[in-house]
Parts: C-alpha cells; sequence; structure tokens
C-alpha cells in the first residue's frame, strides 16, 4: 500500500533552471565605497542583540562556516568593519544544534537515493575532533576579552535579552547563552549589559520571534500559548528605551508570520492512500477530526505520517491515516492555532513599528514580514531574471530546517537592514551584491525522469525536540 506521496515542487533552486543565464558582464563584489560621516560615526561600535537570525544559525546548527553569513557580519563587512572590530562566539564545525544519537552537527545535503529523494542527515561528531563542552573554533575566540559585538542567541525569548545571565537563570533554558554570554567571566551580565559595555554607536535589535514560533513550531503545546501582548510591549519598550537612554541609534526588525515559513507549509494535508487523496486524521482544538487546507502539517511530521509503530498511536495503525490514530497536536497547528500565532504575530508587530515611528528618528525599522510575504507569493523574489522563494529545498531563501536562512537568505535579509539605516540615519553603507552568491551556490542535480519528494527525515524531531526556536 502506497502510504504516503508527498511530491515536491520540480524546480531546483529556481535560479539553476536550465537555460537560466546571468546577462550582468561582471558577478563580482561591489566597488569598495567611501563611508560618508554618519556611516563612519554609526559604526564605530556596532553590536547586534537577538535570537538565532542575528546568530546566522542555519541547517539546525549554529558553526563558524556558516556564522560568516550572518546577516550582521555581512553588514559590518559592507561597513569595512575588520573581524576584530565586530567579533562573533564562532564555534567549530559541525557545531551546536539539538543532540540526536547521530550527532549534533548541522544538517547537510547527501544527494539522492535510488528514488530521487534527497537525504538530509546531521553531521555526526565521532571523527571532527568537535567538543560539544568547549565548542569555540579556537582559543582566541573562547578567550576574547570583552563581550562579543554579535550577542544573538539562538533560543532566547524577549525577556532574556535584559535578564538572563545563563541558561539556568532564563526563561528560554536556551543552552546557548551560557556560550555567548560566558558568565561569570563578565560579572553575571545580560546581553544587554554586555553590549552596553561595548559603548555602541548602532545597535541591530530583531527579537520577539520565539515568543510565538516556540508556541508555533510545538503545534501549540509547549509554551501553550504566545507570550501575552501588553506584556511584549511593556519588555520590548523598556529593552529599547534603555538602549536609547545609553546614546546609541538602533535599527529594528519586526516578525515574519508563520505561515510563510517552510516548517509549517511543506507538507500538505492530504496524502495518497491506495491511489486516493485524503485529508489526514489530526488531534485538533477541536477534537479529531480529518485536516482541512486552513490547517498546517508542521515538517516534524514528515517522519511519522503512516507510522505503525504504535509510538503515538494503536499498534498496526498507520499515523494520521486512521480516525483512532490522528497526527497528536505536536504535529499540527490547526486553524485556531494558526489564528493565535498570526495574531500575535500582528500586535507584536504593531508594537514595534509604533515604538519605530515614536522614537524621533533614532530607530530604523525594517519589514521582514513584508520581504517573506513577497517571497512567497508566485511572483517569488526575483534576481537577476530568476525568482526566490519561500519553498523547501527548491527556493534558495531558507536552509536545511525550514526555518532559518542560507548565505543567500541572510544576504537578503542584510539589505533589507542596510537600506533603512541609509534611509533613516543619512548613511551611504554599500548594499551586498547578491550575483556572488549565485555564483557561489552549487546546484542540486536531479533526475528529472523521478519525481522528487520530501528527504527521508526522521532525524528532525530528534534534531528539533519536537519543535524549533529561532
Amino acid at each position: 500500500m502506497k502510504i504516503l506521496k508527498i511530491f515536491l515542487v520540480l524546480i531546483l533552486f529556481s535560479f539553476f533552471i536550465a537555460g537560466c543565464k546571468l546577462e550582468e558582464p561582471s558577478i563580482k563584489k561591489s566597488n569598495p565605497v567611501q563611508l560618508n560621516q554618519p556611516a563612519q560615526e554609526l559604526f564605530m561600535s556596532f553590536v547586534a542583540l537577538g535570537n538565532s537570525l542575528t546568530a546566522g544559525y542555519q541547517s539546525a546548527a549554529l558553526t563558524a562556516k556558516y556564522q560568516e553569513y550572518s546577516f550582521v557580519k555581512q553588514i559590518a563587512k559592507q561597513a569595512g568593519l575588520s573581524d576584530d572590530q565586530f567579533t562573533q562566539p564562532l564555534l567549530g564545525w559541525p557545531g551546536l544544534g539539538a543532540y540526536t544519537e547521530k550527532g549534533a552537527g548541522i544538517l547537510q545535503f547527501n544527494g539522492f537515493d535510488e528514488n530521487g529523494n534527497p537525504k538530509i542527515d546531521p553531521v555526526p561528531y565521532a571523527g571532527t575532533g568537535f567538543d560539544p563542552f568547549n565548542p569555540f573554533l579556537n582559543a582566541e575566540v573562547a578567550g576574547l576579552g570583552r563581550p562579543y559585538n554579535n550577542l544573538g542567541i539562538p533560543g532566547i525569548v524577549l525577556a532574556d535579552v535584559d535578564s538572563a545571565i545563563s541558561s539556568a537563570q532564563s526563561y528560554s533554558g536556551s543552552g546557548l547563552i551560557d556560550v555567548v554570554l560566558r558568565n561569570p567571566a563578565f560579572g553575571n551580565t545580560t546581553a544587554l549589559q554586555q553590549a552596553l559595555s561595548l559603548q555602541p554607536k548602532l545597535v541591530s535589535l530583531w527579537i520577539g520571534n520565539n515568543d510565538v514560533l516556540g508556541y508555533a513550531t510545538s503545534g501549540g503545546t509547549y509554551p501553550p500559548a504566545p507570550t501575552d501582548k501588553n506584556t511584549f510591549a511593556y519588555l520590548y519598550n523598556s529593552l529599547l528605551q534603555k538602549l536609547l537612554n545609553a546614546g546609541t541609534k538602533v535599527v529594528l526588525a519586526n516578525i515574519p508570520d508563520v505561515t510563510n515559513v517552510p516548517f509549517f507549509t511543506t507538507v500538505p494535508y492530504m496524502v495518497e492512500v491506495q491511489g486516493n487523496n485524503i485529508p489526514l486524521w489530526i488531534q485538533a482544538t477541536d477534537g479529531v477530526r480529518q485536516a482541512t487546507a486552513e490547517d498546517l502539517i508542521l515538517l516534524t511530521a514528515k517522519s511519522y505520517i503512516g507510522d505503525v509503530s504504535g509510538t503515538y498511536g494503536p499498534a498496526d495503525v498507520p499515523l494520521g491515516l486512521d480516525k483512532s490514530a490522528p497526527l497528536p497536536s505536536a504535529f499540527v497547528l490547526d486553524k485556531q492555532e494558526k489564528a493565535i500565532a498570526r495574531q500575535a504575530v500582528a500586535d507584536f508587530n504593531a508594537v514595534i513599528s509604533d515604538l519605530a515611528a515614536n522614537s524621533g528618528g533614532k530607530v530604523a525599522l525594517v519589514d521582514i514580514n513584508a520581504l517573506l510575504v513577497d517571497a512567497s507569493d508566485e511572483d517569488g523574489y526575483p534576481l537577476a531574471g530568476v525568482t526566490l522563494t519561500t519553498n523547501f529545498l527548491s527556493g534558495g531563501i531558507f536552509s536545511l530546517d525550514g526555518v532559518h536562512p542560507t548565505n543567500l537568505g541572510y544576504a537578503l535579509i542584510a539589505n533589507e537592514f542596510i537600506t533603512s539605516i541609509n534611509e533613516t540615519f543619512g548613511a551611504n553603507v554599500p548594499m551586498i551584491d547578491l550575483l556572488q552568491f549565485l555564483e557561489e551556490q552549487q546546484p542540486l542535480k536531479l533526475n528529472l525522469q523521478k519525481i522528487a519528494k520530501l528527504p527521508n527525515m526522521l532525524t528532525i524531531p530528534e534534531i528539533f525536540g519536537g519543535k524549533i526556536n529561532l
């Protein structure tokens, strides 16, 4: 019996479609630009606060090879800052993610199996020499005598920025708090305190994603609700005012709608069983029922649809394909939960927008939500005659975990920040030449006579622990 047949769009990264040519005479980085006075002053000391999106997390792990493409590092390079002037907590290969039996390293694409399915697996620690208890790239990074400029910490929530001093003393429990802050060496200080100790002239702040994403990626199970909007407004305003009172300029980014992230949009709500398409059975807020187009099936569900082991339902009954064995709520963001998540995003973004508008020109706002909305529509994001989208694997913007950007995705984000910085503060930081990423990217080779399916992601629930945080 053909239990599950989930099709990927039969395009590879759009920029590798056969016959596509770049007409530009050169695919090189932009010529250096002499920064004007406003730009020079802003980047005398540049510090970044945020979560994994700021840290440069990619394909389920944090590691130096990809931290170099964090959007804030790319901005720093465009502003002419050296590695000593903009430091990051660089981690060795294959990096820190979440522990699995196969290792905790970054996810890698390992070709296709005989059926044309992409193979995606974490890089095992065995043989790499990587020590998760001493994860830094080298002693110089580990022993830097001041806080890092990039203080993005994967997994943290808004409240952690101004309160967490360790994983044990935090709201999120993120283990990477200890790695990035390195307390007690810096007096058990918070990310905000460490940032201010560097006397920044410009701070990037992209935070609050996990205040809704933790709810969404766990199917509304843990935490059982997004952060309360009034609590969010109070915490965000308090954090921003402390930065502004220190005399720094701030560039903020808002929060993407979860429905534009492939972690939520890849697995369809209907599957093929014995030649017929049937809706999956799910455990929803309103009881056990069949899924509709209004429900989102999480990427973590892929490994369990049709499972007969009895792990999540009666033994020998295929999970999701029978009313007696519905997909657990942790694998589903049903229409009620989706509405709650989208409302939280709208509420949070209204807070962020209002604070920026009322800052007296001291705060720049970056609309990342709009960027991903544009990339998720049928026209996608056009670039040099090709199209980038938010599709999983084939779109070019999101990495192998379905939540965090690729190098190119981070470059897109960096350019949005640069545009806002330049327009708001009168700077002239040069834009990143995105064509270099098209040149560097290696295409996936598909046998177009075969149908490309979703990869066998049996390790994904282990990697994410049932969910994934930014």
